[in-house]
């Protein structure tokens, strides 16, 4: 599938689908855009390297944090207003912060 393919089904699945009258099993609205991204990245062999300079097979490495509630709920609401998981939204975060203060 190219480029112009994927986002044209993705279209597709957010903007025109029709889904079947008081379905239970549907998902709607951000959760439905991103189950349908989701599964065009599984149909197109995995999601895209995080790091283009990976070898086939190695992964990023995973961090987790804690966040205070407020905190988690202004990501939650940004990344849904951009469109966006909220680990999209923390990776350009922390690079942004990660260019601004060097190791020096």
């Amino acid at each position: 599938m190219t480029e112009p393919d994927y986002k044209a089904a993705a279209e597709w699945a957010e903007d025109d689908m029709v889904l079947p009258m008081n379905s239970t099993t549907a998902l709607h609205g951000a959760a439905a855009a991103q189950h349908g991204r989701d599964a065009l990245e599984r149909a197109l062999g995995g999601r895209p390297a995080l790091d283009p300079a990976a070898v086939p097979g190695q992964h990023a490495r995973k961090r987790q944090v804690r966040l205070p509630a407020d905190v988690d709920r202004h990501l939650d609401a940004l990344a849904l207003a951009q469109h966006r998981s909220a680990s999209a939204v923390l990776r350009d975060a922390l690079n942004d912060y990660l260019h601004r203060h060097p190791v020096k």
